[in-house]
């Protein structure tokens, strides 16, 4: 779980229970150790810091106020650069897929899914953002964040019946 400053601790809570629920290794990280405040107030303080962890299956990104700024900062790039090719999905929270763009791992052909906050920004950056839950283009699943990260995350697992019931998704 890639953490950023003001990041949305809903979908990363709900996140980390349905990586503990389908049995996969659940762990935070950031730019740097020092504790970072969520949009809703709490302070949570990321495990790893970017470069300790290069070897990742699966990356979740909840969304935040700095998306796309955190895809220009070098730190950033650098280590999607180095993880890229090891993952075999990235989900994106409600606005991540600024910071996805800004990295350049979407396609501006291909049409994507986002938060309502996000559409516009989107849009102006010549991206397809369309009004449902979850999009995928290759290996990287764009949501409407909150509830529908969750969700996209146990049906790319094929575990969604028993775990959905578990959080009353």
């Amino acid at each position: 779980m890639l953490l950023s400053p003001g990041f949305l601790e809903a979908e990363a809570a709900l996140a980390l229970e349905v990586a503990r629920l389908l049995k996969w290794e659940a762990f935070t990280l950031a730019r740097g150790r020092t504790a970072l405040e969520g949009a809703g107030g709490s302070v949570w303080t990321p495990r790893y810091v970017l470069g300790a962890r290069t070897a990742l299956d699966v990356l979740v990104v909840p969304g935040g106020p700095q998306m796309s700024k955190l895809g220009r900062d070098p730190d950033h790039q650098d280590w999607f650069a180095q993880i890229w090719e090891g993952l075999r999905a990235v989900f994106a929270g409600a606005n991540a897929a600024l910071m996805l763009l800004e990295l350049g791992r979407l396609q501006h052909s291909q049409p994507l899914a986002a938060h309502p906050v996000a559409l516009e920004a989107l849009r102006e950056q010549g991206f397809r953002p369309e009004a449902k839950p979850v999009l995928w283009q290759g290996k990287v699943c764009t949501t409407r964040g909150y509830l529908e990260l969750p969700r996209a995350m146990l049906e790319w697992a094929g575990f969604s019946g028993e775990a959905r019931a578990h959080i009353g998704l």
